[in-house]
């Protein structure tokens, strides 16, 4: 039980270190050598953890997304539309690591591990609330959505036009809702539904 609380401990040191050495130096050829040394453990402890450095990249993305910025592909489309508010907000508490993130060669190799499983979820429970659009619809509306629900976007906005994590959640937000109002359309059956209200779709954007 102590060994393997002190194995966890152990890993978990490594990823952090490795983080740390991202942010400090923004360079992806961090050697092991450096992180064994940063982390204080031997090269033979790093490789035991981490046979490969794709093995040490998909851990440390897999806890950058549960323990640093959380991002989930939500369970429907209110969730989805709310979902970049708090991830935006999050990316503003590590500015610098979530530049690496969008930017970096490495950063988009650990982006990719969890990129393609939030698009995986993202599609499986978006149309849930419209199961009547088109298929085409739905790739148009998942592509544009994918290029604006990413770590990308907020560094784009915040470098380009000075927006924190609150404005740009808000303007990423509202496009997604927009795109999907264009994309599901009214509710035939009731005149006054606005588009994409049905079931557990999202509420009427927040005013201002």
């Amino acid at each position: 039980m102590l060994r393997d609380e002190y194995a966890t401990q152990t890993r978990q040191r490594i990823i952090e270190s490795f983080i740390a050495l991202l942010e400090e130096s923004d360079d992806a050829a961090v050697s092991t050598a450096t992180l064994a040394k940063k982390a204080g453990v031997s090269l033979r402890t790093v490789y035991r953890h981490f046979p490969s450095r794709d093995d040490l990249l998909s851990a440390t993305a897999d806890w950058l997304n549960t323990e640093v910025f959380g991002l989930v592909a939500g369970e429907n489309a209110r969730e989805l539309v709310e979902g970049f508010r708090v991830a935006a907000a999050k990316f503003d508490t590590r500015p610098s690591l979530a530049r690496i993130l969008a930017v970096t060669r490495v950063g988009r190799s650990m982006r990719s591990t969890f990129r393609n499983r939030l698009a995986f979820q993202r599609r499986r429970t978006l149309w849930l609330d419209a199961p009547d659009v088109s298929a085409p619809d739905r790739l148009r509306a998942e592509a544009a959505i994918a290029c604006l629900d990413n770590v990308l976007s907020w560094l784009t906005l915040r470098e380009e036009f000075g927006m924190d994590g609150k404005e740009a959640g808000k303007v990423i937000s509202w496009a997604i809702e927009v795109i999907l109002r264009e994309t599901c359309g009214p509710d035939p059956a009731d005149d006054n539904e606005e588009p994409c209200r049905r079931g557990t779709a999202f509420p009427p954007t927040e005013k201002e």
